[in-house]
């Protein structure tokens, strides 16, 4: 079985044994399906399936993706693609925000800077110029109340009062 690390980086990192390791065929439907193809279209693309039925190959590929070592794999292949958006995401905000501060320090109009200032405090690091809505009545209401306000602001919104 797999073992942990232990050193509290990666946590997503295990170290491999042979016992864990999957065929050829194993890591490439947990690739597809990790990448959101339906079970049954990975297992025809790995697996040789032309002469089985669809009731089989809908079996087959169910019984392969509950497979502990390869619903792990399908696990870690998701995890690792969401902390490479993550990654991604991060990057590209600290990029923007580098450069609206570039355009804030050195744009050559007056507009032009308070235009970066202004994009720069709505950012979400900074959140200066978000609209908050507090909410201070708390008082329990039922579906059937909160349907009939909401009715009631849209009749003012249509022009119904």
């Amino acid at each position: 079985m797999a073992k942990d690390t232990g050193k509290g980086r990666g946590k997503h990192l295990r170290v491999v044994g042979k016992e864990d390791k999957l065929t050829a065929k194993q890591e490439a439907f947990a690739v597809q399906v990790a990448k959101g193809a339906m079970l049954s279209e990975a297992y025809r693309d790995c697996y040789s399936a032309d002469s089985m039925r669809d009731s089989t190959i809908w079996s087959e590929a169910c019984k392969l993706a509950q497979n502990p070592k390869v619903a792990t794999r399908i696990k870690a292949i998701q995890a690792d693609m969401e902390a490479d958006r993550r990654t991604i995401e991060r990057r590209r905000s600290e990029w923007i925000l580098k450069r609206l501060t570039d355009e804030a320090e050195t744009a050559e109009t007056d507009g032009a800077r308070i235009r970066a200032l202004e994009l720069l405090g709505k950012s979400l690091t900074v959140s200066m110029f978000t609209d908050r809505i507090e909410q201070t009545d708390t008082t329990e209401r039922t579906a059937t109340d909160i349907e009939a306000d909401l009715r009631k602001r849209l009749d003012r919104l249509m022009g119904g009062d």
